[in-house]
């Protein structure tokens, strides 16, 4: 798996896999996530999932047939496991949620792993991940509007995730005004990496982002097919449609 080298929309799904996928396809997305967290808490049988109350290898079996049903749509497939202190729905041991995650890795062309995560998890990942030529998104969020980064802790962020081995360096933030919003512009228009970052406000504020980011250097932009996976999503479609407005294609 190559790298986007122009604006590539991410299509989220969080159920029904295989539906959603041809949706997804259909409307314009370049390439599909899959937020296994959140899957797995809608489909029967794994509810309990997060108090290891499953069978391990039904779960992998699981998992594995949501990544061929979406790949059956001829696009490429980031996975993610989520934890919830980040936004999912992952509330287990770390240690419980990155071996699920290594075992992941060599059916995906992407795995979102958080930048907060421990150094040694992170290399074993990359380990694995340049195995099977996975590529790494290194994701940081910033839930709290008090917590929005400036332009040089969000400058100082993307550098760490390059350093940890980041193949695509993301942040998302929840901005407070207008002027935070232009703070993370800047920093797309100031990344040494125009094709490798990924710049997401979240909220109604940071709406915009998920058409006008990529335009400022953000390489993908994540919508929803049938569903919101995050605060200020936009339908895949809007989105495509954006970018054709602005000559992103």
């Amino acid at each position: 798996m190559t790298y986007f080298t122009r604006p590539a929309v991410v299509g989220t799904i969080t159920k029904n896999v295989k539906e959603n996928a041809e949706i997804g396809k259909e409307n314009g997305a370049d390439i599909l996530e899959l937020r296994f967290d959140l899957l797995l808490t809608n489909t029967t049988g794994f509810e309990k999932y997060l108090k290891k109350d499953f069978e391990e290898n039904a779960l992998i079996d699981q998992i594995k047939e949501w990544i061929k049903d979406a790949k059956d749509s001829g696009l490429p497939v980031i996975g993610t496991l989520r934890s919830k202190k980040e936004g999912g729905a992952f509330e287990g041991k770390e240690a419980d949620r990155f071996d699920l995650i290594k075992k992941i890795i060599p059916d995906t062309d992407y795995i979102d792993i958080e930048r907060k995560s421990a150094k040694k998890t992170i290399y074993e990942c990359r380990r694995i991940a340049e195995k099977y030529n996975t590529k790494i998104v290194l994701s940081s969020h910033y839930f709290d509007e008090k917590e929005m980064p400036s332009l040089k802790k969000i400058e100082k962020i993307l550098e760490k995730s390059f350093e940890k081995g980041a193949d695509i360096a993301k942040i998302a933030v929840m901005p407070e005004t207008k002027k935070a919003v232009l703070t993370l512009y800047q920093a797309g228009l100031r990344s040494k990496k125009p094709e490798r970052v990924c710049l997401i406000a979240m909220g109604d504020l940071g709406k915009q982002t998920r058409i006008l980011a990529p335009f400022y250097g953000s390489i993908l932009s994540y919508g929803y097919i049938d569903e919101e996976a995050a605060p200020g999503q936009l339908p895949v479609k809007k989105i495509k449609e954006g970018f054709k407005l602005l000559g992103l294609l």
